[in-house]
């Protein structure tokens, strides 16, 4: 080692007296002349200028903005230093620049580099004190040592220097550890010791971002875990109750405080997810019901299995969703909602705002709702009026055509299933509970569905067919087109059924027993086409006079559909005579005895009815008209201004 440095200092003599910064010496690293050269030209080997410092708050601001690397370094170099046995030196920890962040040394040490002005917050910069190992090894990027006569400085050859980068993962510069020692006392060792240290620091840096980002991943999951609707419930293989957010507290009756205990001691699963978990398969939304603290919970469960890089099992984790949560999505989704309110229904005539004015009594209570009436009356329109005007509102309003259910399926549609446990499905009734249960055509129920409905309206209890009993908060409104006291008497309607039913007894008249308001239902369906069609509608005075005639035996469906006809064949966005349905124009030509509010005897009557149906007939062609009514042109002129007949409505 002494003969390699006495021949450093002869080369560093020679380089230091040439004349030439170029010529080339023997024997010398092309590296160190390149440095050596690089120094000469900006300052003198025999001249020692104080190095630049961070000073105050700049280099506490420094400091700071490295506190995570000092953190892991600093405890590292002092356990080394606690360990060398050469009792002459000094540590160093700087940042990518440069700038000593620590300075750890003995007290001799600590005089010789406080001497040349050497301390925390110093910069190792190269074109200050010359060439070093610490600028050497942030630009290299690799261990460097400079010691004795290799720095260009002549203030720095009694000392030796091993210094080493520290990257991140990513690659990153953090700043480098740094080993001062006497140069006497250099050895190769101490070269391989501080890039060891910062190898370990490197790592432990690595170590603690990731689980800093893994801490970080770790509380946002938790607050997502506890933002979420439903509750989330882990266990490990061994039982332990692994985690348990607030929902899933307020849902099984448990505190944070059952986290840690076995399972089993608090919570009893059904049979099916016992039976997932023996076969390592999860579930999906299953409706199933867990026992918590001798409380049988309802609830939906899905099942996930969470393994690990062996494909072992590592935790299970239970998803909750609460039922009423569920089915109330179900309807959402299924359209089992009440869209139409009381502003929806149409009538000015006084028997139909008598109806309105009864219905709406009859929202504000809480038993059953009988409503009478022929097909096509709107009575299912106004049992979402009633719904939506009740305490039930934005509960679940199930509507069941009765008609439609085949006997053999009815007692498994109302009643449920007859299976037990996971597999049993829900009824109608429970379906609506809490809302309104709507019953199209009532009389078509089943004897044994008519006797558990009647059972529900007098307690409040449902007997399931698989013998369970439910309790039931359901409201009835039934709709009937029969005459239902007929029905008692024949036996196919039970009596207290019937009685029951009778708390809101609404009979609805059909469209015929207040014709006016079919101008109102007219515009309305019209208003609606507009909507659709994104143009304007209209329909003519003759038009609509025809329709005043009529004596709808469809009701209002029938209405509509005239409406909606017409409306496609219209020319100029404009109803007329000719748009209408046949079956429209043939009805109101016929004479119907005692009818007066539809139609007339008078030969004035007679007359224009026989001139519209030759206009209908002829398309409103005049010469066409005249051959067939046996008239000439201005009679036939005459006729039609008189009885304000416009043809332009038969073109």
């Amino acid at each position: 080692m002494q003969s390699r440095r006495t021949l450093t200092k002869e080369i560093w003599h020679a380089f230091v007296s040439q004349s030439s910064v170029e010529a080339e010496l023997p024997d010398i690293d092309p590296h160190l002349q390149q440095v050596w050269s690089r120094c000469r030209r900006q300052q003198r080997h025999d001249h020692w200028s104080m190095p630049h410092r961070a000073k105050g708050v700049t280099f506490a601001s420094i400091q700071k903005s490295k506190a995570q690397f000092l953190n892991i370094a600093v405890p590292a170099i002092e356990d080394i230093y606690e360990y060398l046995e050469n009792d002459s030196c000094a540590f160093l920890v700087c940042d990518e620049t440069g700038c000593t962040l620590y300075f750890y040394a003995d007290s001799v040490m600590q005089e010789k580099l406080g001497a040349l002005g050497i301390q925390e917050g110093v910069y190792w910069r190269e074109g200050i004190i010359g060439n070093n190992a610490i600028s050497s090894a942030m630009h290299l990027a690799k261990a460097t040592r400079t010691a004795g006569f290799e720095h260009f400085k002549q203030a720095l050859h009694d000392f030796a220097v091993y210094a080493a980068p520290i990257f991140d993962g990513t690659g990153s510069a953090h700043g480098c550890v740094a080993l001062v020692l006497p140069a006497e006392k250099a050895s190769v060792s101490a070269l391989g010791l501080i890039h060891s240290a910062s190898r370990d620091i490197a790592s432990q840096m690595q170590a603690e971002s990731m689980l800093t980002e893994s801490n970080q991943h770790l509380s946002e999951v938790h607050v997502l875990l506890e933002g979420v609707d439903e509750g989330v419930l882990a266990w490990y293989p061994n039982g332990k109750i692994h985690y348990l957010n607030q929902k899933g507290c307020e849902l099984l009756g448990l505190t944070p405080s059952e986290l840690g205990q076995e399972i089993s001691s608090v919570l009893t699963m059904p049979q099916r997810v016992r039976q997932a978990i023996k076969r390592g398969k999860g579930l999906d939304m299953v409706e199933t019901a867990i026992e918590s603290k001798g409380r049988l919970i309802s609830l939906v469960m899905s099942l996930k299995i969470v393994r690990n890089a062996q494909n072992d099992t590592h935790c299970y984790i239970a998803l909750l969703y609460p039922l009423k949560h569920i089915r109330d999505l179900v309807h959402q989704h299924a359209g089992n909602r009440a869209r139409l309110t009381f502003d929806d229904i149409t009538g000015v005539s006084d028997a139909m705002q008598r109806v309105i004015r009864q219905a709406r009594h009859a929202a504000k209570g809480r038993g059953p709702i009988l409503l009478h009436g022929e097909d096509g009356i709107g009575k299912s329109h106004l049992a979402q009026a009633i719904h939506n005007a009740s305490e039930r509102h934005g509960q679940p309003f199930i509507a069941i055509n009765c008609q439609a259910i085949p006997k053999e399926l009815m007692a498994t549609e109302f009643l449920g299933s007859a299976l037990d446990g996971d597999q049993a499905s829900a009824s109608k009734f429970e379906l609506a509970n809490g809302g309104t249960l709507f019953l199209d055509q009532v009389e078509c129920l089943s004897s044994e569905v008519q006797a558990a409905l009647l059972h529900l309206l007098k307690t409040g209890l449902l007997n399931r067919m698989n013998g369970n009993i439910v309790s039931l908060d359901v409201r009835i409104v039934a709709t009937s087109n029969v005459d239902l006291d007929q029905y008692v008497l024949e036996k196919h309607f039970r009596r207290q059924l019937h009685l029951e039913l009778q708390t809101f007894d609404i009979q609805v008249p059909p469209l015929r027993e207040r014709i006016e308001d079919v101008s109102t239902l007219v515009e309305r369906k019209l208003t609606h086409l507009e909507a659709e069609k994104k143009t304007p509608l209209t329909i003519s005075q003759e038009a609509m006079s025809l329709l005043m005639r009529y004596r709808w035996p469809g009701n209002h469906r029938e209405l509509r559909n005239v409406i909606e006809r017409a409306a496609n064949f219209a020319h100029a966005n404009v109803i007329r005579v000719k748009d209408l349905p046949d079956s429209i124009l043939s009805a109101t030509e016929r004479e119907t005895v005692g009818d007066k509010q539809l139609q007339s005897n008078s030969l004035a009557d007679a007359e224009k009815n026989t001139i519209i149906r030759s206009a209908v007939h002829c398309r409103g062609k005049i010469s066409t008209m005249c051959d067939d009514l046996q008239v000439g042109r201005t009679t036939l002129w005459r006729k039609l201004k008189g009885y304000g007949i416009d043809m332009a409505d038969y073109k």
